[in-house]
């Protein structure tokens, strides 16, 4: 017997509607488990964390993920339906227009405070252990997951592919990650991007990282972005996550 999926619904501090699922391990039942709760990249959903969700159950772990305002599910507010724009083409030049009309549009800055909202939920259901959490973010939502981080007791352990869009959350978001990390020394950080990420990656993880003993950068050879890199870091950031689960 197995725990069955539960589907998520959390309302965002403006009312917006987030939905994701929780997924519990296969297998025994009557214990708590540890929970990673995965905010994914623009313009993606929580399904492109398929393969990381898959190794994390495997591993013992639940996960909860969601889809990010304007995303997928997720679209649902007061105001009607609100969907993140999307690249009129494939230039680069679309990409970075499409995402700057989309964190005034839907609210980015609000990533930070979704986390929170979402996490709370995941350890208010049964069978999960509150004390040992961890966070996972790609791209912007990697960017909120790291802002969240030092305010959810119980958070052990946070991992960051391609983490980007800081400014989403305002002219000063990357001097805030940075003081995140810096001030959240009880808490366990795994940072990495490709060496070519387009959206200054590598820099961002040096930055956040340097002259920190519990924060590891690790840049991968290459441009992906995002989920794009998750088998080329797949082994540290599914390990970093078992030890600092306890798992």
């Amino acid at each position: 017997m197995s725990l069955a999926p539960l589907r998520m619904s959390v309302p965002a501090s403006d009312g917006l509607i987030l939905k994701g699922v929780l997924s519990y391990p296969q297998g025994a039942t009557g214990r708590s488990y540890p929970l990673a709760v995965l905010a994914h990249q623009y313009p993606a959903t929580r399904d492109s964390y398929a393969p990381l969700v898959a190794d994390l159950l495997a591993a013992g772990v639940a996960t909860l993920a969601f889809d990010e305002r304007g995303h997928g599910d997720s679209i649902t507010s007061p105001r009607g339906p609100l969907v993140v724009d999307t690249p009129e083409g494939v230039t680069m030049e679309a990409f970075g227009a499409a995402f700057v009309s989309s964190v005034a549009k839907v609210g980015f800055h609000r990533i930070e405070n979704d986390v929170v909202r979402v996490t709370g939920w995941g350890v208010s259901q049964n069978f999960i252990d509150g004390e040992r959490l961890a966070l996972v973010g790609a791209s912007v939502g990697g960017s909120g997951a790291l802002l969240a981080a030092p305010s959810l007791a119980g958070v052990r352990a946070v991992a960051t592919v391609g983490a980007a869009g800081a400014l989403a959350f305002g002219s000063d978001g990357p001097a805030r990650i940075r003081a995140a990390i810096e001030g959240a020394t009880g808490i366990r950080f795994f940072l990495a991007s490709s060496q070519g990420d387009a959206f200054e990656g590598a820099a961002s993880v040096d930055t956040w990282s340097r002259g920190l003993s519990h924060a590891r950068a690790r840049v991968v050879p290459g441009s992906g972005h995002g989920m794009a890199i998750y088998f080329a870091v797949r082994d540290e950031l599914v390990g970093f996550l078992r030890e600092g689960l306890d798992v």
